[in-house]
């Protein structure tokens, strides 16, 4: 909620004062949005096209020839003329970043798109410095790919079903593998995929044993087979958080909570499947 005052152009820094001065603020949208109302431009293109403008992207800033295209020739709706002055003003700043939501991950070329937005941040930095940060939905979203990271050399779509990591975004995704019927049981946990995934994944999800692990009501809580409430991290528990630029923070605990933490579930599940193992 406070990126935009405090964290993005709009806010002043050690070294840049004047704060908004000075800054310039391009967003690329299929809409216009509060945020590309405080930009000085603001370039709509048409959607499901993210592969073909970052590439066309990179091509500029590498001086690539563009064979059969010309200065009107459209790339998501937006004349190569434009693409080209943006990719002059990326060339000369001091010091950019390229913020891109999740959204680029869900149109055609899915991790593709992500792939080739950091090969042109990639590229870019053979003229400035340069730098990319995925824009995600909540608090701590990146804790859980720190964690994957560290511990399997990848930060998501992680697949344990061999004993041992694999790493595949399009086939170990949730909603390819929801789509797929591959899943027949879920735990959920520190998400609401009632309110995020798309209708045919909360249709199957509703046909299968789905557990939850909740602090409030949420969307998913009233039809999830289990519920089980846990202590809201920072407030009933302590833990890591990690900020979208990747900055860890430690949260202490504030209150004491009538309900387990997250970590204390888990280790409690974990006991009781191994003495059930065990057993058998």
């Amino acid at each position: 909620m406070r990126h935009l005052s405090k964290y993005s152009a709009m806010s002043k820094g050690l070294y840049t004062p004047e704060g908004r001065k000075g800054r310039k603020v391009v967003v690329i949208d299929v809409r216009p949005t509060p945020t590309s109302k405080t930009a000085d431009i603001f370039i709509q293109v048409t959607p499901g096209q993210d592969f073909e403008i970052a590439h066309v992207l990179r091509c500029l800033v590498k001086n690539i020839r563009l064979e059969g295209l010309i200065e009107s020739s459209l790339i998501g709706g937006v004349p190569l003329s434009q693409w080209r002055e943006l990719a002059e003003i990326m060339k000369q700043s001091h010091y950019g970043v390229v913020m891109y939501g999740i959204g680029v991950t869900q149109s055609r070329g899915k991790d593709l798109n992500t792939e080739e937005i950091n090969t042109l941040v990639r590229e870019l930095n053979r003229y400035t410095r340069f730098y990319g940060i995925a824009m995600r939905g909540h608090g701590n979203v990146n804790g859980s790919n720190q964690v994957l990271t560290w511990q399997t050399g990848y930060p998501l779509a992680v697949n344990f079903q061999r004993g041992y990591p694999r790493f595949n975004p399009g086939e170990f995704s949730v909603v390819d593998m929801l789509n797929r019927k591959d899943i027949d049981a879920a735990l959920i946990i520190a998400t609401d995929p009632g309110a995020h995934l798309p209708q045919s994944n909360v249709r199957y999800l509703q046909s299968i044993p789905t557990i939850v692990l909740e602090p409030h009501e949420s969307l998913t809580t009233p039809w999830a087979n289990v519920v089980i409430p846990v202590a809201p991290a920072g407030v009933g528990a302590e833990g890591t958080f990690y900020r979208m630029d990747n900055v860890s923070l430690r949260l202490k605990k504030l209150i004491d909570f009538p309900f387990p933490s997250d970590l204390e579930v888990l280790e409690s599940i974990k006991k009781q499947v191994m003495q059930l193992k065990n057993s058998s």
